[in-house]
């Protein structure tokens, strides 16, 4: 997450907050989730409104010990601004964290940080207040900065205008193949950038197993579950003995996790996201199953809470339900591993040495080889594929 949009306060200035309370609802890339308040006390001032956009590592608002607390001079400055002039609205990409490096969470009246633009020439040599950030995706989507009337304070121009700018550039032109042309949406560019990531820094192998799946739709019939939720439920209790796949490359160390969270990617209109289900090796089929059906339901509301986006060690991908036989998916970076889960369909396999039809899924492991060797994961594969042939989910 580089930015984002306050959507929502739920407390005004003045109000006593208790640790935990809902202060205000956030959009980032991927979802709209609820911030609580880190600490008790009085929200004393609101730096940023609802609507605005603000950097990452931005002090947005103020929490007093006690109503009357005296406020520091820079605190009154940038909280009361001249009449009539605007409510900030600096983007994360404008601005970057502030220069002084201090704790981004204000925990007193002192850790407010002025907002200040900078300017940039347009095409015919007049300076124009914008940010760098902007000035960057001008040069990107090729569109002159100088001709793009600011809404930023003081007419400075943002980044959401010169995509405004980018899209009307491009929306009447069409060639003769009636092509279109529209910025990509902010869902779009992080998967792209994090897919990137992922392919340029974790070398990756995939190995694929098929599975006899009779033993675990019986299962999952009796719990009145799907066969994701019965696939999330064995890789997650097969994580227990495999540490190796629960484990993730940072700062040069290998961290291992205890806890045997496991993703779910969740295709969205725009895109896809990973929620988390948390101890997935410690829920019945049956809790995974409602846990999974509560977060697809946030997920495609665009409410998903911070822990339910964050901490899984491995990802559940089925395409399945979409038809697809097998595929092979990429690393969610910084997890080490993703398991790709084909339809289950009927085969003709060979049972003590006669055919038999039997509901046959391919799933495909794709493993960080930082992390991990094939050895390592064919083990791990083989015990998810046993534990769903014998049906102990």
């Amino acid at each position: 997450m580089d930015e984002g949009r306050i959507v929502a306060w739920h407390k005004s200035e003045g109000d006593t907050v208790a640790a935990g309370d809902v202060l205000f609802e956030v959009e980032t890339d991927k979802a709209t989730m609820e911030v609580e308040s880190p600490t008790a006390g009085t929200l004393r001032r609101i730096l940023y409104p609802a609507d605005a956009t603000a950097p990452v590592a931005t002090v947005i608002a103020l929490i007093t010990e006690t109503a009357d607390e005296p406020l520091a001079a820079d605190s009154s400055v940038a909280a009361e601004p001249p009449p009539g002039a605007q409510p900030p609205k600096p983007s994360l990409r404008d601005e970057g964290p502030p220069a002084s490096g201090r704790d981004p969470i204000a925990r007193g009246p002192s850790e407010v940080e002025p907002v200040v633009g900078s300017a940039a020439a347009s095409s015919d040599g007049e300076r124009v207040r914008s940010s760098p950030a902007a000035r960057k995706r001008a040069q990107e989507l090729r569109v002159d900065i100088g001709k793009i009337a600011g809404s930023g304070p003081g007419g400075r121009v943002t980044l959401e205008d010169v995509d405004g700018a980018a899209t009307a550039k491009s929306s009447p032109v069409a060639t003769s193949s009636e092509e279109t042309r529209e910025p990509l949406s902010r869902m779009r560019r992080a998967i792209g950038e994090r897919m990137t990531k992922s392919v340029r820094e974790q070398p990756q192998f995939s190995i694929s197993r098929d599975v006899d799946m009779t033993a675990a739709n019986e299962k999952r019939k009796a719990a009145d579950a799907s066969y994701t939720d019965a696939i999330v439920a064995a890789a997650a209790k097969t994580l227990r003995d495999h540490p190796r796949l629960r484990a993730r490359i940072e700062d040069g160390h290998l961290v291992t996790s205890d806890a045997a969270n496991v993703g779910l990617a969740i295709a969205l209109t725009d895109g896809l996201l990973v929620a988390v289900l948390r101890d997935a090796d410690r829920k019945s089929l049956t809790d995974l199953a409602a846990e999974r059906e509560r977060l697809e339901e946030h997920a495609r509301a665009g409410k998903l809470a911070e822990h339910e986006l964050t901490g899984s060690v491995l990802t559940v991908s089925n395409l399945g339900t979409m038809g697809i036989d097998r595929f092979t998916a990429i690393v969610n970076p910084p997890e080490a591993a993703i398991l790709a889960v084909g339809r289950v369909a009927d085969r003709v396999v060979a049972k003590d040495g006669s055919p038999e039809v039997r509901p046959i899924a391919t799933l495909t492991l794709s493993v960080d080889h930082r992390v991990a060797d094939g050895a390592t994961a064919a083990r791990y594969l083989s015990a998810v594929a046993d534990r769903l042939e014998r049906g102990d989910l």
